[in-house]
């Protein structure tokens, strides 16, 4: 990328003087990359080619006549002059975001849009075999649902709705609420077993969480429980994990409404003496947007109907 010298460089001040509109298409692009100082991470959160952050980031530079990155070894660091207008960025995001919130808001009609993120394995077992009756009585709603680990930031509008597994952080201007507990069961597949029905901590074979997930409850309470188990299998998601069970892998530790029922599963002593929450999480001005509220409602009656088998007071 094309920057002036050092000795060239205009004061930030000098940016006043320039005439007619920023385009916040570049500003945006700046911004992420100086947020995550990666073209490879601005790119997936951006869902754009890195070549288009080059190119937008390149022409904010050229409207600026102001270098804003260095590449340094740990990647894209802003200057001096970029520093500062990171900060200025930042408040121009921030007002973007509040106006497309209020014009949601202001919105009569139930259409458009609603982006949920959520645990890959609540999605596929517990809100996808759901959609039909909702996308029924609202043919114009359509729901996008992020399976995903990372924890997209709705402040940001990355999602507008969040249903998250565990308690999660207070943050300003987002709406929490618990919506359901999850039971937990020890389980393994029958040929594993050869007719056994304990788990042997010492001698068994579990599959687990990489360690891009120990800091979950299931893993922690498994370091308790069982601190010198043999691991033969990890992977970072449920339904991996799932699958690892049925096949023979080891015990694992799972939603008791993903095991319980499976015909490929047993259900082990001892009983696991915890249980997670699942929270809903809304902008809170968003939240009154009819399509937010309809999605809202929905996914109320889904949890609610569903509260036995997350329980683990469903069929065995």
């Amino acid at each position: 990328m094309a920057r002036p010298t050092k000795n060239a460089q205009p004061r930030l001040g000098a940016v006043q003087e320039r005439a007619g509109p920023l385009e916040w298409g570049n500003i945006r692009f700046f911004l992420e990359l100086a947020r995550s100082g990666s073209l490879a991470r601005a790119a997936a959160r951006t869902g754009v080619h890195r070549n288009t952050i080059i190119r937008h980031v390149t022409e904010l530079e050229q409207e600026l006549g102001l270098s804003l990155f260095d590449r340094a070894p740990q990647g894209w660091v802003p200057t001096a002059g970029g520093e500062e207008l990171v900060a200025l960025a930042l408040r121009v995001e921030e007002g973007i975001f509040a106006f497309a919130r209020h014009v949601d808001a202001s919105e009569r009609q139930v259409k458009g849009h609603v982006r949920l993120t959520t645990a890959f394995h609540l999605a596929t077992n517990l809100l996808v075999p759901e959609l039909p009756a909702l996308r029924s009585r609202h043919p114009e709603l359509v729901v996008e649902i992020a399976g995903d680990q990372r924890t997209l930031d709705l402040t940001r509008r990355e999602a507008d709705l969040a249903l998250r597994i565990g308690r999660p952080r207070a943050a300003a201007g987002l709406v929490t609420r618990k919506m359901a507990e999850i039971a937990y069961v020890l389980c393994a597949a029958p040929g594993y077993l050869g007719g056994r029905e304990e788990a042997d901590f010492e001698r068994d074979t579990f599959v687990g969480f990489d360690d891009s997930l120990s800091g979950t409850l299931q893993e922690r309470w498994l370091a308790r429980a069982a601190p010198g188990r043999r691991v033969g299998f990890r992977c970072n998601g449920s339904d991996t994990l799932l699958a690892a069970a049925r096949a023979g892998l080891g015990i694992a530790l799972l939603p008791s409404f993903l095991a319980d029922g499976d015909p490929a599963l047993r259900r082990l002593s001892p009983e696991v003496g915890f249980r997670n929450e699942i929270w809903l999480l809304v902008h809170g001005e968003l939240r009154r947007a009819p399509r937010i509220r309809v999605v809202i409602e929905w996914l109320d009656d889904v949890l609610a109907r569903a509260a036995a088998r997350l329980e683990g007071r469903g069929p065995r």
